[in-house]
C-alpha cells in the first residue's frame, strides 16, 4: 500500500527548536532526502535551526536550514507530479504546505545570499531562493507574483555558476514544470537532466529525467531513467513511485 508523504507534512508542521550542534560536514539535505522517519527529520531540523541561530553571520548555516525546508517541499512536489491518482484535495494540501515551508525558508536563504563571501556561495543561495519562490506558486495570482522571482533568482545563479550542476538542475525544473509562455520546454528539460544525472550522483536528476520523458510521451525512456534512479539508490521512494506509475 502506498503511504502518502502527507504524513511527513503533518509531522513537521510544528517542529521543536533546540538540540545539539550539528556536524558542519553533515549533508543535511541529503539525509532528509533519504529518510521518512519523522523523529529523525524533526531532530535534524531542530539542530540546523539552532546552528543558524547560533551562527547568524554564517552563510553556510543559513543556507543549510533553507535547503532543508526546500528538500521537504521538493518531496511533496515530486509526489504531486509523479502520482496520477492523487486526490485534488490532497494536491491542494501539498501545494499549501510547499508554500508554507518556502515562506519559512526564504529569510534564511536571503541571509545566506547577503552573507556569501564568493560567487560559488552566492550562486547556491540564489538557486535556493529561486526554487523556494517556485514552491510559493499555488495558483494563477501567486504564479504571477512568484514565477518571475523564481526565474530571476535561478537566472542569477546560472550567471554566477553556469556549469554548476545544482543550478542547472534548478533551471531544468523550470523547463519541466513551467508552461511554454514562461519558459517551459520539455526537450530542454530532458537535455538538462541528462547532463545533471552525470554530475549529481544521487537519484534526483534521473527521477526528473523520467518525469520529463513521461511528459514528452516517451514512456520507454521514462522507465529506463526511473530504473536507473532506483539502481543508483535502491531506497529511492520517488524512483519506486515512478516505476509503479509507468507499469
Amino acid at each position: 500500500m502506498r503511504v502518502s508523504i502527507l504524513i511527513l507534512a503533518i509531522a513537521l508542521a510544528a517542529v521543536p527548536r533546540g538540540a545539539a550542534a550539528i556536524d558542519p560536514m553533515e549533508n543535511a539535505a541529503a539525509r532528509a532526502r533519504q529518510t521518512s522517519d519523522s523523529a529523525a527529520l524533526q531532530a535534524l531540523q531542530a539542530r540546523l535551526s539552532q546552528t543558524a541561530q547560533a551562527q547568524p553571520e554564517s552563510s553556510k548555516a543559513q543556507l543549510d536550514l533553507a535547503e532543508l525546508y526546500l528538500t521537504y517541499a521538493n518531496r511533496l512536489r515530486n509526489e504531486r507530479k509523479i502520482r496520477s491518482d492523487l486526490p485534488s484535495d490532497q494536491d491542494k494540501a501539498f501545494r499549501a504546505q510547499q508554500a508554507e515551508w518556502a515562506a519559512q525558508a526564504i529569510p534564511s536563504a536571503e541571509s545566506a545570499r547577503d552573507l556569501a563571501v564568493n560567487d560559488a556561495e552566492r550562486a547556491q543561495a540564489e538557486r535556493v531562493l529561486g526554487e523556494l519562490y517556485a514552491h510559493r506558486i499555488t495558483g494563477m495570482i501567486s504564479g504571477m507574483i512568484n514565477g518571475p522571482r523564481a526565474r530571476r533568482h535561478i537566472g542569477r545563479s546560472l550567471e554566477l555558476a553556469p556549469d554548476d550542476p545544482e543550478c542547472n538542475r534548478a533551471i531544468g525544473l523550470m523547463y519541466l514544470n513551467n508552461p511554454p509562455f514562461t519558459g517551459g520546454d520539455v526537450p530542454k528539460a530532458v537535455e538538462t537532466f541528462t547532463g545533471c544525472a552525470e554530475a549529481i550522483r544521487d537519484d534526483r536528476c534521473l527521477v526528473l529525467l523520467a518525469m520529463a520523458y513521461r511528459k514528452q510521451g516517451n514512456l520507454e525512456a521514462a522507465r529506463e531513467a526511473a530504473q536507473a534512479a532506483l539502481d543508483r539508490d535502491p531506497a529511492s521512494a520517488d524512483a519506486t513511485m515512478m516505476l509503479e506509475e509507468l507499469k
